[in-house]
């Protein structure tokens, strides 16, 4: 295991692919929107890459109880998501669409030098995942891009989706499990 790097400024605890396995219980979510900074009239290209590597730990202590959905990760690096009931969490699909309802998808989790990231399993071919600003981006169309990184925090698994739109709207939704 080695220390993760999420920022600069932001430490988090030692995780190897042993101490995610296992099933993991929705209890909390909270979302945020902005938009990016900007340089001119260019967007600050540096915001695209903080917003897509930042973990949004500054706000698990501000999440909404939710229940109603399971994450469970197998040995092999395989996940998959398991709704039951309505889970209340602000939601982009695997294609990359901000839904009404949670809708799940299985994947694999990838993991490189900046952490661990859930990658669905089926991604249209002209949104391939790619590692862009050190991370792996679960969706890339040209338009989105969407990093979706999991860590663990005081014994839970926390799991922050960064949303980029048109390189100027931001959407960042972290997810709280306890382990089963």
């Amino acid at each position: 295991a080695y220390k993760l790097r999420l920022t600069a400024a932001l430490e988090i605890e030692d995780m190897s692919m042993e101490t995610i396995i296992g099933t993991w219980v929705l209890i909390g979510s909270i979302s945020i929107n902005s938009e990016i900074a900007f340089i001119g009239e260019e967007p600050d290209l540096d915001g695209v890459k903080n917003w897509l590597n930042e973990s949004g730990k500054e706000l698990i202590e501000d999440v909404k109880g939710t229940e109603g959905l399971k994450l469970v990760i197998a040995p092999d690096g395989r996940f998959k998501e398991i709704r039951e009931g309505n889970p209340d969490v602000y939601w982009f699909s695997s294609e990359g669409v901000l839904e009404d309802e949670v809708m799940p998808f299985n994947g694999t989790v990838k993991n490189n030098e900046y952490g661990y990231f859930l990658i669905p399993k089926e991604v249209p071919t002209w949104a391939t995942p790619k590692i862009e600003y050190g991370v792996i981006l679960r969706y890339d169309d040209g338009d989105t891009k969407i990093s979706d990184q999991i860590f663990q925090h005081e014994g839970n698994l926390v799991r922050t989706i960064n949303v980029v739109t048109d390189e100027a709207y931001l959407d960042r939704i972290v997810i709280v499990y306890n382990k089963m």
